[in-house]
């Protein structure tokens, strides 16, 4: 299946409805498939008091507004998916047809709002970034999540923005051999002002990740609530085109030759060949043939080990610099 690349709008919208519109219209004419923005209530997030409650406050939108974002994203094709932060987000994000909600990494322990997601919603993305592998492991137990393709698990962590060197793609790899029977997913927080920022979550692609998560914004030197790590409208659509160019490449894990494969190997491969002349009854020696290309294409009865050859006789004659086939020989 194609990886899924999210728009992560987050709080971009800065509880502005037309913002909120333009990046639902934005992700959609760039290529994703779905956008993705954070359903905030302050006072589900953080106390009074709290450093950022007021940024939380001024982020908060009446669910009409909701309801004309979700629309916009529907309009352009793409799903529509909300983070949720306590249970009147969640009902909110029910009562607008979200087609997911993402469970933040900031509520991974609050077990009342990850059984009422898991019961109300079609599709549950975990945020498990800055979770130990034995917590995840206690979660999957606790809520008996199976590999039904409900859960994603997603990877990664915003360190507004998150240093290259932080990203350890490699855990994905040792993720999906500890967890092998649930689709994992990777959040992109890659400084968006850098040149890697459109091919570091590439990386991520054959540790097998089922989707793509990738800040989106109008325009970077506006610089919106969670700019960092989010790439332009232009700049989204780049990172798609890239990705949908470059996915098959990952082809298949199946070892077994592929049809291209096995043409290359009946050109590439050398096959026994007469070093001289040869009688049929004659026993063939080592210094009776060698491997050489021969001039004809390679033919299923080609024979590419010498030691198949030599001790045996050949039937026919046999001219130098000419294929020693299986039929030749008994």
């Amino acid at each position: 299946m194609p990886v899924e690349i999210i728009a992560e709008a987050a709080q971009g919208y800065e509880g502005d409805s037309t913002l909120a519109r333009l990046l639902a219209r934005g992700a959609a004419r760039a290529g994703a498939d779905a956008v993705k923005f954070q359903l905030v209530y302050a006072d589900e997030v953080v106390a009074p008091g709290h450093q950022h409650y007021a940024l939380f406050r001024s982020l908060e939108m009446p669910l009409k507004v909701w309801e004309a974002v979700a629309q916009e994203a529907r309009s352009g094709g793409i799903r529509f998916y909300l983070d949720v932060f306590g249970e009147r987000s969640l009902q909110e994000a029910q009562a607008l047809g979200a087609d997911a909600v993402k469970i933040h990494s900031t509520d991974f322990f609050n077990a009342s709002l990850v059984r009422l997601a898991l019961k109300t919603m079609p599709r549950v993305f975990i945020s498990i970034g800055g979770i130990t592998a034995e917590e995840l492991e206690a979660f999957l137990a606790q809520h008996q999540i199976r590999s039904t393709g409900q859960v994603c698990l997603l990877y990664g962590f915003q360190a507004e923005p998150t240093p290259i060197e932080s990203n350890h793609l490699n855990r994905l790899g040792a993720l999906r051999r500890r967890f092998p029977d649930y689709p994992f997913g990777f959040m992109d927080h890659t400084d968006a002002g850098c040149g890697e920022a459109l091919t570091l979550p590439l990386l991520a692609l054959p540790f097998g990740v089922c989707c793509l998560e990738k800040h989106i914004t109008l325009d970077r030197p506006l610089r919106l609530e969670d700019y960092g790590s989010a790439l332009s409208v232009q700049e989204f659509q780049m990172f798609v085109e890239r990705l949908r160019r470059l996915e098959p490449s990952l082809g298949t894990d199946h070892l077994g030759l592929t049809e291209a494969e096995q043409t290359y190997r009946r050109k590439a491969l050398k096959a026994v060949v007469a070093s001289r002349p040869l009688k049929p009854g004659q026993v063939v020696t080592a210094e009776d043939v060698c491997l050489k290309r021969p001039a004809s294409s390679g033919h299923s009865t080609h024979v590419p080990h010498l030691d198949e050859v030599i001790g045996r006789v050949v039937e026919v004659d046999v001219q130098p610099n000419h294929p020693v086939t299986k039929e030749m020989l008994r």
